[in-house]
């Protein structure tokens, strides 16, 4: 079984300068899955302006990921990560994206399981090439899938990492997401499943509705 502890351990509060945005941004790029979403990006956007074509259906598809994303995102933090381990006809199963997610709740301020694991993104990245390849009727309209889930991926992994750093909101936006975030780590992590749109919480029952009394901790 894969091993979840990371040999080496970067706390952000021990880097010079991560408590800056352009600190936290130079810190966050150090770290393999930025990179791998960050250099997918770029040669998908190459891609897609080599083939050109740009119309419509390319904004269509930009709108649908970003209308789909928070739910999947809110889905997936939910029902995948939260996973608990269970044995199915005989045989334990314990993905080791759940695996991660529990030392990331026991070791918040770990950054080395802050991100999607390599091990999981680097076999999605093929999948995910012929699954659009599949579904949209031309390579400019599957590239452009591409491209806007691996931009909304890349956003939701800055935004996560962001809430595990000495770093400060200074957006109401931000402010409501740290907030909520440090709430489902530490007061209750049955609860505040959203990232990138905060909102999402209200309107599924995991936020403050159900839950008026919860305060986040201090720094």
């Amino acid at each position: 079984m894969t091993t979840v502890a990371p040999k080496i351990e970067t706390l952000a509060r021990d880097v010079p300068g991560a408590e800056t945005l352009l600190g936290a941004i130079r810190l966050f790029t150090r770290f393999p899955t930025p990179r791998i979403l960050l250099a997918k990006l770029s040669i998908l956007v190459f891609a897609r302006a080599w083939v050109g074509g740009l119309g419509g259906w390319d904004l269509a598809i930009v709108a649908g990921v970003a209308t789909y994303w928070p739910l999947q995102e809110w889905f997936l933090h939910k029902s995948l990560l939260h996973l608990r381990p269970r044995t199915v006809l005989g045989v334990q199963v314990d993905p080791v994206f759940a695996r991660y997610h529990r030392y990331h709740h026991r070791h918040p301020w770990v950054l080395e399981r802050t991100f999607l694991p390599t091990a999981v993104l680097v076999p999605l990245l093929p999948i995910n090439v012929a699954l659009w390849w599949l579904i949209m009727p031309s390579w400019g309209l599957a590239i452009t899938a591409m491209a806007a889930m691996t931009a909304a991926a890349l956003v939701y992994e800055w935004t996560h990492y962001l809430t595990h750093t000495p770093y400060r909101p200074r957006s109401a936006y931000y402010r409501r997401i740290h907030r909520n975030h440090m709430l489902h780590h530490f007061k209750d992590d049955a609860a505040y499943f959203a990232f990138t749109a905060p909102w999402m919480d209200e309107w599924l029952g995991t936020g403050d509705a159900a839950r008026r009394d919860e305060q986040p901790p201090q720094d």
